[in-house]
């Protein structure tokens, strides 16, 4: 019989601590099965893997009293206060269980709860990897963690939304955002008020989650018991001690390291690292993401086993560490991390050759599912794509493709350095116009290109590269971002009037690996 808690409204640290400290019990034999409610504070949650100035805005979060909140569990960013029910669910892994990774975890987790939804009257289906959607719109979000045979299966649900919010805290916010900010994020959103009306008695809707838990999952569940949270022992400490050993982030200053980012199925994956002088040896490295993994501690593992490793050894360190790991991973696997740290390799490589800093070297996004190089991808390259959104808002060719190189801004000098070397130049004027002129690409059989897109960009619409399928060297471009502004659907549009830059510095030394026409 599985106990019921309802712990009642916490600060997002304390809640944290709350499931550490259970979880960690229940591996040691001391606490029995439960299923505890409970509701935070405003708080900004980051997945365990995570580099959460990635994700979050950590001076708004500061300045306006939102916790920062690492979790045990894998995954994305999401934003927390009393309008989301949350749930945690420790219990000994079923015999039945056993064999279920965390993709077949999630799946049975996120359906049994749409059964307990349906007995509210809302029909919610499982979206991939970890998600609860009604008509393409997410109303809940779970996770999984592990520690020895104990699992902890959290939720969060939303009963309603405080979507400005939402969206000043998290650093990339979720797609199809609205010029506003604002109303697009209610098309990617639903809540429990939005499909009934209203917001029943929280009774009733822990009942309705207790009936799909116990029925979806063949559990048993005891009678449900109230309380403050204060029979933990030492409940603030617990959460400051917590925030404070789980406190992993990027912040730290370290100008001569190396990134890389990778797009998978899974999540984003994410890389730093700094080599030794002579560059063949790892001197440090850190391996985040939004990704989901178990056993949760794996990638420190990993990192720690690279660490000092000559360059010539890593590739098959990382495929031996998989394989005798047992590593369970959602939507990515060995070979993908293995593309990450192709890419910082790359990077290095390139870094003997340019006149670039790191920081510039990593405004560098190197995209290929051939694992081709960036050199590689340059003596290849044929077409440049130039964002309209780097053209001043004063220009008439704004929001046309093509450039008179008048000499007022870095466009015209992108246009005139690709004519050199006989590339064909497109300013992409809006995202459909994109995914043409990549499947116009495709069709004419070209082999590689140059672009420029902001990293947001690239992650959140990493499908029109993936169909397109061709090897690119894409540059971050800086300045008035529209995922900053919150104003993606403008940008996708073609209507957003901010003016991005190009580091042409970047684009000088890089396209001398094209080679010149004739």
């Amino acid at each position: 019989m599985i106990m019921v808690l309802d712990s009642g409204l916490q600060s997002g640290p304390a809640n944290n601590a709350i499931d550490r400290h259970y979880l960690d019990l229940h591996a040691q034999g001391a606490c029995p099965d439960q299923l505890r409610f409970y509701r935070s504070l405003p708080s900004a949650s980051v997945g365990r893997h995570q580099i959460i100035d990635r994700e979050l805005r950590i001076d708004y979060c500061r300045s306006n009293d939102i916790a920062l909140v690492r979790r045990l569990s894998g995954g994305g960013a999401i934003y927390l206060d009393p309008r989301q029910l949350g749930w945690s669910l420790i219990l000994k892994r079923p015999h039945t269980w056993r064999q279920l990774g965390l993709e077949q975890l999630l799946a049975l987790f996120s359906r049994a709860l749409a059964k307990g939804l349906k007995r509210l009257g809302i029909s919610a289906r499982y979206a991939y990897p970890n998600d609860l959607e009604i008509e393409g719109r997410k109303i809940a979000t779970l996770f999984a963690a592990s520690e020895a045979e104990s699992l902890l299966l959290q939720g969060t649900l939303l009963l309603d939304a405080d979507i400005r919010t939402m969206l000043e805290a998290l650093r990339v916010p979720t797609e199809k955002l609205s010029p506003d900010g604002l109303s697009a994020a209610r098309e990617r959103l639903i809540t429990v008020k939005e499909c009934l009306g209203k917001i029943p008695d929280l009774e009733k809707i822990q009942a309705a989650i207790i009936h799909g838990l116990s029925t979806g999952l063949r559990l048993q569940f005891g009678g449900r018991t109230k309380g403050s949270g204060a029979h933990i022992p030492q409940c603030d400490a617990l959460a400051e001690e917590s925030a404070a050993a789980h406190q992993i982030d990027w912040r730290e200053d370290r100008t001569s390291a190396l990134e890389s980012l990778w797009k998978t199925p899974g999540g984003t994956l994410r890389a730093r690292a700094v080599f030794d002088g002579e560059g063949k040896r790892i001197e440090w490295i850190e391996i985040g993401g939004d990704i989901h993994l178990d056993p949760g501690d794996l990638l420190c593992k990993l990192q720690r086993a690279l660490q000092g490793l000559p360059i010539a050894h890593t590739q098959q360190c990382m495929v031996d560490f998989f394989r005798d790991n047992g590593v369970d991973t959602l939507g990515f696997g060995a070979q993908d991390v293995v593309r990450l740290l192709h890419i910082l390799l790359d990077k290095l490589s390139l870094r003997r050759d340019v006149q670039l800093s790191s920081k510039q070297l990593n405004a560098l996004m190197i995209y290929s599912q051939q694992a081709v190089s960036a050199r590689q991808i340059l003596n290849q390259a044929s077409v440049m794509l130039v964002p309209y959104c780097a053209k001043p808002a004063w220009c008439k060719w704004r929001t046309r493709d093509g450039c008179t190189e008048c000499g007022l801004c870095e466009v015209g000098e992108a246009y005139r350095l690709a004519r050199e070397r006989g590339m064909q130049v497109t300013t992409v004027t809006h995202y459909e116009h994109l995914v043409a002129t990549l499947s116009d690409m495709k069709a004419r059989d070209v082999g590689a290109y140059i672009g420029m897109c902001c990293s947001s960009f690239f992650i959140k619409r990493h499908r029109a590269f993936l169909q397109a399928g061709m090897p690119a060297l894409l540059m971050d471009i800086s300045g008035s971002n529209c995922y900053e502004l919150k104003q993606e659907e403008l940008a996708y549009a073609g209507q957003f009037q901010a003016q991005a830059q190009l580091d042409t510095e970047v684009l000088h030394q890089v396209i001398k690996f094209v080679p010149r026409a004739g």
